[in-house]
């Protein structure tokens, strides 16, 4: 099970997903059978291989947005 400290860094790390990898439009933490996970909405028709299946001990989950995606305001 990966720890606090480990999510954050990978939460990081997957972040820069946003700009370097072609459809991601979001990254978030989520949470699989009561462990954290690093979930990564993206774009149907987009490579989802380019993606690790975990980062840093944490599992990568592929999600499709559902439809237009819109940032909300903190």
């Amino acid at each position: 099970m990966a720890d606090s400290g480990n999510v954050d860094a990978a939460l990081v790390e997957a972040s820069r997903w946003l700009d370097d990898v072609p459809g991601v439009v979001g990254v978030g933490q989520g949470e699989a059978e009561g462990a954290p996970t690093i979930d990564v909405w993206m774009n149907p028709g987009h490579d989802p291989g380019q993606l690790p299946s975990q980062l840093l001990g944490v599992p990568v989950r592929v999600r499709d947005p559902g439809g237009p995606v819109e940032a909300q305001p903190d």
